[in-house]
């Protein structure tokens, strides 16, 4: 947990080094956290998320924009550090994709894991894509799917968990 807090702190202070072309703000929005696992049907969980990020322009049709999220869904949580590649397509729309990478929690997570043991991971690496609307300078709304590339069991290979994210919310830049 330490390591993804130092990570997020040196994204964030690259992305001020260079703040003429950076933006900060916050997200907030709906969650739906769906996990996939072999052999057993297990619902959506709906929830929430909130979030920090910095939106650094490289050009005008090109930036990145690195996130410090937390979902929370049913029983089960997520922390993770995102990183998001940007392309305007016009002044209002832009279409997004990177790598999420996330720890989950919460009290099913921990149940699996007791039963599990060294057979799972709470690591949860995630390619997402998306679409984002800038409403107004300051507000935007935005929709991004993610889906796990890593497995959370480690062991047979017969066998496997996946965490899927959809999210869908607003942001506001400061």
């Amino acid at each position: 947990m330490k390591k993804l807090f130092l990570a997020a702190f040196a994204v964030f202070a690259f992305a001020s080094v260079n703040a003429q072309d950076t933006t900060f703000g916050a997200t907030a929005g709906l969650t739906i956290l769906s996990p996939d696992v072999e052999g057993g049907d297990v619902d959506s969980e709906t929830g929430f998320h909130i979030g920090a990020f910095a939106e650094i322009g490289i050009s005008d049709q090109f930036s990145i924009q690195p996130e410090l999220t937390y979902a929370m869904a049913g029983d089960i949580s997520m922390i993770a550090l995102n990183a998001m590649a940007k392309y305007h397509v016009s002044e209002e729309f832009n279409i997004h994709a990177g790598p999420q990478i996330g720890f989950a929690g919460g009290d099913d997570i921990d149940d699996i894991e007791d039963i599990l043991g060294d057979d799972f991971t709470k690591l949860n690496l995630q390619l997402a894509i998306g679409v984002g609307y800038d409403i107004t300078e300051e507000i935007f709304a935005q929709a991004r799917y993610g889906f796990q590339l890593n497995d959370h069991f480690t062991g047979d290979e017969d066998f496997g968990i996946k965490i899927n994210t959809i999210t869908i919310g607003v942001g506001y830049r400061f």
